[in-house]
């Protein structure tokens, strides 16, 4: 998962999030060279769309990437931040310790962007939130209590931060290890103002396939069917056929782009 703060939607309206997801499209590698790749793009890409932004101390961007490598939690960060000698860019693996402890133990928490100032120190909501997060572990609270106490830490965020650069809404996703209680799966869920709330679907790469495109097609195309079928059978008539969707649904998948664009538009 691709976490991000900083730069928003370009002028011609590109989410960062699709961004990563067009960089990262028709590449299947190992972890790291995934990231390596989008290091190695956000330095190119992003700077000529930070300078349109005035105040040079909200040239910065990172994106927090929490992960599973080998089934072992890891985080790592890509950050970029304007300085008075130009530009800086880091590729962070956070662990415990240095990189010569015979036990690297990943950090619990990580936090970026402007709205993580606003926040009370970390030494005092790292105790509860572990503790949540451990009971939810043993299965003890449900995925949806975790979801909304984080949504709930991201909206007070907003409450705190007077200049805007924090919205009212989040997102909150959660994968489980195949070594947990829970033998992995996961899902998201939406909020607004600390509250339960609809959403579109988040960019999904898998194995190279835009999942999201993939998911976008299939929806347009059956759920108009579906639709068809079920007034057909308040009516008590004939369902129709499927037809030529089938060959629609081909034609369209077709034309779906499969290579990397790594520019940012």
């Amino acid at each position: 998962m691709l976490g991000y703060a900083g730069l928003g939607a370009t002028a011609f309206g590109t989410q960062p999030s699709q961004w990563v997801s067009n960089v990262l499209r028709g590449r299947h590698h190992p972890l790291e060279q995934m990231l390596n790749v989008v290091a190695s793009a956000m330095k190119r890409e992003f700077i000529p769309h930070m300078q349109g932004v005035r105040d040079t101390r909200l040239r910065r961007h990172s994106f927090i990437i929490p992960a599973f490598l080998n089934d072992r939690p890891r985080i790592y960060t890509i950050d970029m931040v304007h300085t008075d000698e130009g530009y800086r860019f880091r590729y962070t693996r956070h662990i415990i310790g240095g990189a010569l402890t015979p036990l690297q133990v990943t950090v619990p928490i990580c936090l970026a962007g402007s709205g993580a100032a606003a926040l009370p120190p970390i030494d005092r909501r790292k105790r509860p939130l572990l503790s949540l997060m451990k009971a939810y572990n043993r299965k003890k609270v449900s995925e949806h209590t975790l979801a909304k106490y984080l949504a709930q830490i991201a909206y007070s965020s907003h409450l705190a931060t007077q200049d805007g650069t924090v919205g009212p809404d989040s997102l909150v996703v959660w994968r489980n290890s195949k070594r947990s209680w829970h033998k992995g799966g996961g899902a998201h869920a939406f909020f607004s103002h600390g509250d339960r709330s609809n959403g579109a679907s988040i960019p999904s790469i898998s194995n190279g396939m835009d999942m999201s495109a993939l998911a976008n097609i299939l929806m347009e195309e059956l759920a108009p069917h579906f639709e068809e079928v079920s007034v057909a059978w308040d009516r008590g008539e004939e369902p129709p056929e499927f037809g030529g969707r089938e060959k629609r649904i081909n034609q369209r998948l077709s034309k779906l782009p499969s290579t990397p664009d790594e520019k940012l538009r």
